[in-house]
């Protein structure tokens, strides 16, 4: 019996389950197969990025949100602080440490992510030279 005597034979639902099944098993083997191609990655990752994209969005927005947090809080931190110092209120040694360790986060930030702020800079090096004049004085 001749493949195309077979095809007759078979009808139009069995026809296109065979195709599926010698699509399915083309496509595992290109997959497992030294050539970079990955059809089965691709696909499901395509798919993934269909049923996923409008949650995917909410989760960029979500982090765009805590970043801009994240930065107006270290900001804020430093510009109080600084203003403090500036009014003559002590502060501990504790909070020197925490200050200094955020503003130097702060710095690391802006310095990787190429952004300028004279305010914080001017502020943070303020806050450096007045720590290192206290440590000297024993006030700290």
């Amino acid at each position: 019996m001749s493949i195309y005597e077979l095809t007759q034979k078979l009808s139009t639902g069995e026809v296109a389950g065979w195709a599926v099944v010698l699509i399915v098993i083309f496509l595992s083997l290109v997959q497992i197969s030294p050539v970079k191609l990955n059809p089965w990655d691709r696909i499901l990752s395509w798919f993934g990025r269909k049923m996923n994209g409008p949650t995917e969005d909410r989760l960029k927005a979500v982090e765009t949100q805590i970043r801009d947090m994240w930065i107006n809080n270290h900001r804020q931190s430093i510009l109080t602080f600084a203003r403090e110092c500036r009014a003559d209120i002590g502060h501990s040694s504790d909070e020197w440490s925490n200050v200094l360790n955020i503003a130097e986060e702060y710095e690391k930030y802006v310095t990787d992510n190429h952004i300028t702020n004279g305010i914080i800079t001017q502020d943070t090096e303020y806050l450096r030279n007045l720590y290192q004049e206290l440590s000297r004085e024993h006030k700290i």
